[in-house]
């Protein structure tokens, strides 16, 4: 509970010791009529007469800073801190550091007043300004230097500076948790009072504190603001009493009749309070949505005074920001953010301008409106030229996501130089951590980790938080298995040795099944026996969930369909709401068509295509729908098919080519060459083909037009045609030369003409001799071009050149060298083509013939066979 502490400040601002009168200034009547209008408490009538006094001419040096001086404590007391500043930029003032400090304290700039009273004098000689560092270093939570300078104040001579003195001594003793200055004191005064109800409230006595409080409250010192902090505190010990709602309607009270308060920032954090601490539903009180627009209830007047104005201003101010939060914490971030940017736009000197900017930015960044939350960064820069966690982690995320892992890293360690809590200081050294990670400075990595341990050990109470030292350590090693580093599976290994009770245990196991089943091969057992393991856990049910889904994994990788399509469907059914159900759908529907259940599998693809249309799976699904409808071998599925490759062309997306290409491909199966070349056509005209696939279409439509040729010989010659002007482009890889090659020697010899057919298969084979067949698919091409071409040799009883064409495929390495080889043996021996020794052919061995054994002889010479070949 923050605004205590700003009470005393306040109460020593209206008690400074008056200024010394200068000689001559005593018989001034103006001066005099000034002194008195302070006296009478009104600090802004003798403000104003003072810079009157000010203007004119004839004053000596001294009276001009005496009345300079007298002019800064009249609006010191009337709190306009920036008539006192220009004061002090236009005359010399006594002990002018002293009122600058006043001003900026008052002005809610305390880290400047501090600067002001510590680095412009050596050290604080006045008593008075003592007293306003200390209330200034308490402000700021620095109590140990704020009781250096209390400590000589406390046996002062000055009686009213003293009792001051032990007054603030006795709040900071309370913010610190000591009680037993307060409990102790007897002075009957407003102050002293109000400090013991703080004192009994802190320490569980709630009733003593409200009869405290009532003490304040009837008497009729200590000013407005002692009262009103007497109210604020009595809402406190309402809520300490769990009635929040009594505590709300306490401060709706408070605040409708409030025309003006310097404690309105606390109260409004108190109303906040109260509200979250209802029960569930909660409702925006009626008055604060009234606040919105007018005011409260006291503001309302027909002509209000220009500070009456300002402070309604404020006022609504305040009222929007409260809003906004109530709004954000109930999940309606557009309503919330809307009254933020008009809070920024409208009030741009509110108090809680700072606060406002970094909420928005807050919710922008949640929802990736990055350009506004960069702006908004910039502009908080440039009006508050202060560090702040808040600003530079929003910065930082924005530029983490966009993969500015630099910029970002430098954010995130400056958020947690300046963070003011353990909390933001973590997490800002574990999103620095994770960024050095992903910018691979490992060396910045481990430094930030050690800081981070530190961190996370002073804040250890129970578990691990999400942004511990070890939850980054965890990090690092998921980073590493993202990436398929060797050094992942001991560092997840390392996790869930050290960290069996960590809550992310289940996690660390999880990835490291993946890591297994991802492994070549998978390893199934270990990957199992893994992820069993972090069952004995305390499972979230994300953890669950995810565990469910990595199990239908491990089923994926062992081989096991029945068991992925079983557990799929009790996955369907534990988790309905789940961001993973289209892939464990897929995963299903996908088990079914490789079971080759493909009505099931149309089912389910079917199901995801229909209802989830705008995730990533949706074209794919519907796709293989299409495949399970044309696999029932089934007219409705075939049909069915052919619709939905069609819808899937007409999409024009990343399947609309192998669509067009299924189209042809289930036309040609049925017979229906006609429109499979009108499919194929229309797949040649798409500008999204590659050029593996326009050379695979063109192939395809040649076959086709060769099937058509049968009935249309016309369509030989269309095939041929198109076949010459593929393979004029000697770029080719080879595997399309042999295939082209070969469905061009087809087309000739169904044309009756083979001698172009053999020229289109010896062109293959010289090809090859260029570049070899180097893969399967080459080979199958090379070796179907080249045995056609022994076909048609020795279909015109050409043998020499059937045998020499049946050797050089022979020569080829592959699977069907060996036939080759026996091809161009039989050949020769059938037909007396050998120019040397002929091979002794084996002897055929009759049922009844005996086998003797002979002792081995040497073979003979062979005679030299004198007859020619024959061609």
């Amino acid at each position: 509970m923050p605004w205590p502490r700003r009470l005393f400040f306040i109460t020593t601002l209206l008690a400074l010791p008056a200024a010394l009168l200068a000689a001559g200034l005593d018989e001034a009547p103006e001066y005099v009529s000034a002194r008195q209008a302070l006296a009478d408490g009104l600090p802004a009538v003798a403000g104003v007469k003072a810079e009157r006094l000010l203007k004119r001419k004839g004053w000596t040096r001294v009276e001009t800073r005496q009345i300079a001086t007298f002019a800064a404590e009249a609006w010191t007391r009337a709190e306009e801190s920036a008539r006192v500043l220009a004061l002090a930029e236009a005359y010399d003032l006594n002990d002018e550091s002293f009122w600058r400090g006043q001003a900026l304290a008052l002005a809610g700039d305390l880290p400047a007043a501090r600067k002001i009273l510590t680095e412009e004098d050596t050290s604080p000689q006045q008593p008075r300004t003592r007293l306003l560092l200390a209330q200034i270093l308490a402000a700021l939570g620095d109590n140990a230097a704020a009781h250096v300078e209390i400590a000589p104040l406390l046996t002062s001579t000055d009686e009213s500076l003293r009792n001051h003195a032990q007054l603030l001594q006795t709040e900071i003793g309370i913010n610190e948790g000591r009680t037993e200055a307060a409990l102790s004191a007897t002075a009957g005064d407003a102050a002293t009072h109000y400090l013991r109800a703080r004192a009994l409230l802190q320490s569980g006595q709630i009733i003593p504190a409200q009869d405290a409080l009532q003490s304040v409250l009837a008497s009729t010192s200590g000013g407005e603001r002692m009262h009103q902090a007497a109210i604020l505190l009595q809402a406190e010990t309402l809520l300490r009493q769990k009635q929040a709602a009594q505590a709300q309607d306490h401060l709706l009270k408070f605040l409708d009749a409030t025309a003006d308060s310097r404690l309105w920032l606390e109260a409004f954090a108190l109303l906040d309070k109260a509200h979250q601490n209802l029960k569930e539903p909660r409702t925006l009180p009626e008055a604060v949505l009234r606040w919105l627009s007018a005011g409260n209830a006291a503001q309302q007047q027909p002509d209000p005074p220009p500070a009456l104005a300002e402070a309604t201003t404020e006022f609504r101010g305040h009222a929007i920001y409260l809003t906004a939060q109530w709004l954000a914490a109930g999940k309606r971030d557009d309503e919330a953010v809307s009254l933020l940017e008009a809070l920024i736009q409208l009030h741009p000197g509110h108090p809680r301008l700072s606060d406002a900017m970094r909420r928005a930015m807050e919710i922008h960044a949640d929802h990736h409106i990055d350009a506004r939350v960069l702006t908004l960064a910039e502009a908080w820069r440039k009006q508050f030229s202060t560090a702040s966690a808040t600003v530079d982690f929003a910065a930082g995320s924005i530029l983490f996501r966009r993969g500015e892992h630099r910029q970002a890293l430098q954010l995130f360690q400056n958020a947690a130089n300046v963070a003011t809590t353990l909390t933001e200081r973590r997490r800002a050294l574990f999103n620095a951590a994770m960024t050095a990670i992903l910018a691979s400075d490992f060396t910045l990595y481990q430094s930030l980790l050690g800081q981070l341990e530190i961190v996370t050990n002073a804040a250890a109470v129970g578990k691990e938080s999400n942004d511990s030292a070890a939850t980054l350590e965890l990090e690092k090693a998921m980073f590493l298995a993202a990436g398929r580093k060797s050094e992942a599976e001991p560092a997840l290994r390392a996790f869930i040795r050290a960290y069996p009770n960590h809550p992310r245990f289940a996690d660390a196991c999880i990835a490291l099944t993946e890591w297994m089943l991802l492994s070549v091969p998978p390893r199934i057992q270990d990957a199992r026996t893994t992820l069993e393991s972090a069952t004995a856990a305390e499972l979230t049910p994300a953890q669950r969930q995810r565990m469910d889904y990595t199990r239908l994994w491990l089923h994926d990788a062992a081989g096991d369909l029945k068991a992925l399509v079983t557990e799929g469907a009790a996955f369907l059914k534990a988790w309905p709401q789940s961001a993973l159900l289209t892939e464990v759908r897929m995963k299903i529907a996908s088990a079914h068509y490789r079971l080759e259940d493909f009505a099931n599998a149309r089912t389910e693809f079917e199901i995801i295509a229909r209802d989830y249309p705008d995730t990533p799976h949706a074209e794919t699904a519907l796709y293989f729908a299409a495949m399970s409808a044309s696999s029932v071998m089934s007219a409705e599925g075939r049909i069915r098919a052919l619709a939905i490759w069609e819808e899937l062309a007409q999409k024009s997306g990343p399947l609309a080519v192998a669509a067009r290409r299924q189209q042809a491909l289930s036309e040609r199966l049925q017979g229906n060459h006609a429109p499979a070349i009108a499919a194929l056509d229309k797949v040649l005209a798409m500008k999204s083909l590659d050029p593996e696939q326009r050379r695979m279409t063109i192939c395809e439509k040649a076959e086709v037009l060769l099937l058509l040729g049968k009935t249309e010989p016309v369509r030989l010659d269309a095939a041929a045609d198109l076949l010459d002007e593929f393979l004029a482009d000697h770029s080719l890889p080879f595997m399309w030369k042999a295939r082209a090659g070969f469905t061009l020697a087809s087309a000739h010899h169904d044309a009756k003409r083979d001698t172009e057919a053999l020229e289109a298969c010896y062109n293959v084979l010289r090809a090859a001799d260029m570049t070899p067949p180097a893969s399967p698919a080459d080979y199958v091409w090379f070796s179907k071009a080249g045995f056609f071409g022994v076909d048609l040799l020795e279909a015109s009883r050409q043998w020499e050149a059937a045998a020499r064409l049946a050797e050089q495929i022979a020569q080829r390495p592959g699977d069907r060298a060996a036939e080759a080889r026996e091809r161009a043996t039989k050949i020769r021996l059938e037909h007396f083509l050998w120019d040397g020794p002929a091979p002794t052919p084996p002897k055929v061995l009759k049922l009844d013939d005996k086998i003797e054994e002979k002792p081995a002889q040497a073979d003979k010479p062979a005679t030299k066979s004198t007859k020619k070949s024959s061609r």
